[in-house]
């Protein structure tokens, strides 16, 4: 597979350069990344959940229109939360938090390839 390197604000001060080793398009993570990029705080240190950061999810699960997006949706997210110090339990409580309902657990374990 070949590396897509791009360079993505993730943080106010922080610029994140995002080598990608799955199958995962450079535009598809990008706009997963700005999408969530209003949940960063939340995601690392819990708390209230911005209204934007919801917005964000919504937006992400309703372009996942098929299941082909949802797994590059996930394996960007997979890969970008372990290296952003993301809690395991913030991120599995938020699409319930912003009242978007998966088929899918949110964890570092799960397998995105099994995503139908």
């Amino acid at each position: 597979m070949t590396k897509v390197v791009l360079a993505v604000v993730v943080c106010i001060c922080m610029v994140g350069v995002i080598s990608q080793h799955h199958a995962v398009g450079a535009a598809d993570c990008q706009l997963v990344l700005t999408q969530m990029q209003p949940c960063r705080n939340y995601l690392k240190s819990g708390g209230s959940v911005p209204a934007d950061c919801c917005k964000g999810v919504k937006t992400l699960n309703s372009a996942a229109t098929t299941s082909a997006k949802k797994r590059q949706f996930c394996d960007c997210l997979k890969s970008e939360a372990k290296s952003l110090g993301v809690n395991s339990q913030y991120a599995s409580s938020l699409p319930k938090k912003c009242s978007v309902n998966l088929r899918y657990p949110i964890n570092y374990n799960f397998n995105c390839s099994s995503i139908q």
